[in-house]
């Protein structure tokens, strides 16, 4: 099992789907490849020129479906020089394999495929039908699963895992996620005579920084989240140094925790904080002109743990002797998107830690992906004897 993992994860890294650009339809087909033997059912879902999702359907003893999601594209590898393996190689150093997806979350991937061989081979069906749901675009605007939600099949499916990294711990929610965009624009002049001009990247970062207090205000805590947070990732600004720059751009990624009594109102608030931070800071300043825009807007999920759908899985692996503990991420999944469409339990569940995601030297470990293959199986088996639908 260990080489089949291996062989399975290096094809996957090797393709090489850095977002931007994606190029997610090289590892669709890839992947349609390495499923031929087994003739799958299938059904690719293009959303733009050469990027695709795909659906994989596998027959269970029961009509209903349970999806299983997986995203093919990963974030950029950056700088190669500072990797001391390359990010597409599929370096290997006994049980750990190295490369730019490895645990996010082209590991995941890897126990999805390998969970689909399983069934095929063994030439019997699970209690349920399963739809494998390989998405493109995750790492960005999410395009792939909100094409994929428009899908009849995708909206008949009675519970979602996704198979995101979470050292094979239940994942019972995540934190939601709002990226803003704030485009400043001043007036420009000589840097010797500033007096004249209005400097877009000094009223920026003022902005910002009210901003920053103000959220601190309304700022909260969750017992497996933690606190919130909001974050200056990016700006952009100025031409040159005698210059006062006249444009400037800043962005914000902010994380919020599930409040179920105001969770659909949470980051509606605070765009509106934003707009009349920047409506003021015009007012003061004649010659300032400053737009906000939502990038992201994904909401913060929450499952209970005394769901019937999570005691089914911990009392699944309670029989078979494994103790599982419950957690939540901090990073967002497709999870928020499919919520946003369709009603299902959900939980996040798949190998690999989550600190790897988004780093030089990305690494995980085989026997964390062969363990999640088995928890899978112990879920799925254990679903059809509680029947939590």
């Amino acid at each position: 099992m260990e080489e089949d993992i291996y062989s399975l994860l290096e094809m996957l890294i090797k393709t090489n789907t850095e977002n931007p650009p994606g190029r997610e339809e090289v590892l669709v087909d890839n992947i349609l490849e390495w499923l031929e033997p087994w003739k799958p059912r299938y059904k690719k879902v293009p959303i733009e020129t050469g990027r695709s999702c795909l659906l994989v359907w596998l027959e269970g003893q029961r009509e209903e479906y349970i999806g299983f999601a997986g995203h093919l594209d990963t974030v950029p590898a950056g700088d190669r020089a500072e990797w001391q393996h390359d990010p597409f190689a599929t370096e290997r150093a006994g049980n750990i394999v190295y490369g730019r997806g490895a645990t996010d979350m082209k590991g995941g991937v890897a126990a999805m495929l390998l969970l689909y061989r399983y069934y095929r081979e063994k030439n019997e069906k699970p209690p349920y039908g399963i739809l494998f749901m390989f998405t493109a675009d995750e790492e960005a605007q999410g395009k792939g699963i909100a094409e994929l939600c428009k899908q009849t099949e995708v909206k008949q499916i009675k519970a979602l895992f996704v198979c995101e990294p979470t050292g094979n711990t239940l994942g019972l929610g995540e934190m939601g996620t709002l990226w803003l965009k704030f485009s400043v624009n001043g007036i420009g002049c000589h840097a010797s005579m500033s007096s004249l001009g209005v400097n877009a990247l000094e009223e920026g970062i003022q902005i910002v920084e009210k901003f920053q207090r103000e959220w601190e205000k309304k700022s909260y805590s969750h017992p497996l989240l933690g606190k919130e947070s909001c974050s200056l990732t990016k700006l952009s600004g100025g031409v040159k140094i005698n210059m006062i720059p006249e444009r400037a751009e800043f962005y914000l990624d902010i994380r919020t925790v599930p409040r179920l009594e105001e969770n659909c109102q949470r980051h509606g608030e605070l765009l509106e904080l934003a707009e009349h931070i920047c409506k003021n800071q015009m007012a003061e300043k004649e010659g300032l002109s400053v737009s906000v825009e939502v990038l992201t807007d994904r909401p913060a999920i929450e499952m209970k743990r005394e769901s019937s759908f999570i005691e089914s899985l911990l009392q699944s692996a309670e029989k078979e002797k494994k103790a599982l503990e419950c957690s939540a991420v901090r990073f967002f999944t497709d999870a928020s998107i499919v919520l946003k469409n369709i009603s299902v339990p959900f939980v996040i569940f798949g190998p690999g830690d989550p600190k790897e995601c988004h780093t030089t030297d990305e690494k995980i470990e085989i026997s964390q992906i062969e363990e999640a293959i088995e928890y899978y199986k112990i879920f799925i088996e254990g679903m059809g004897e509680t029947r939590v639908f």
